[in-house]
């Protein structure tokens, strides 16, 4: 056992979520983002539904450089609809073959149907036990990246 397989995501999920409307401008929801220092905005309905996620990439990619107005344009236009999501006993090593099966940097966490929390790669990088150093130095220099978090 390693402390990856032991842990689960709630013991260490965020759970100060960060959320927008699907109506959200991306003007509002870059200006949150930059607020809260968080490079995802969490896209959800009533009763805490996840109905998507939008992340600073995604503004840049498929708003900025299609010259479309930050005004006008809403994250529901651009969001990632229906996102992958995880439940709250899902294990660490679970939530990491994931990421790395998709290439996802962040995971939503549901419980009932209800948005509860969200991890990343840099929440991950701690219970991560790894044999190559370059590998594990590697991780935790992304995990300190503001931009990733």
């Amino acid at each position: 056992m390693t402390l990856a397989t032991e842990t689960h995501v709630n013991q260490i999920m965020q759970t100060d979520l960060v959320t927008v409307t699907s109506k959200t401008n991306l003007f509002e929801a870059a200006s949150l983002m930059e607020e809260q220092n968080v490079g995802t905005v969490l896209v959800v309905g009533e009763q805490s539904k996840l109905l998507g996620m939008v992340t600073d990439r995604q503004i840049v990619t498929r708003a900025i450089a299609h010259k479309r107005d930050l005004y006008t344009t809403t994250c529901e236009e651009i969001m990632t609809k229906w996102p992958m999501s995880i439940f709250p006993e899902t294990t660490c090593k679970e939530a990491l073959d994931i990421m790395g099966d998709y290439g996802y940097r962040r995971l939503p966490i549901e419980e009932s149907g209800k948005l509860v929390g969200i991890i990343s790669i840099s929440d991950l990088a701690p219970v991560v036990e790894f044999d190559d150093e370059c590998i594990e130095d590697m991780v935790k220099e992304l995990s300190s990246d503001a931009r990733y978090k």
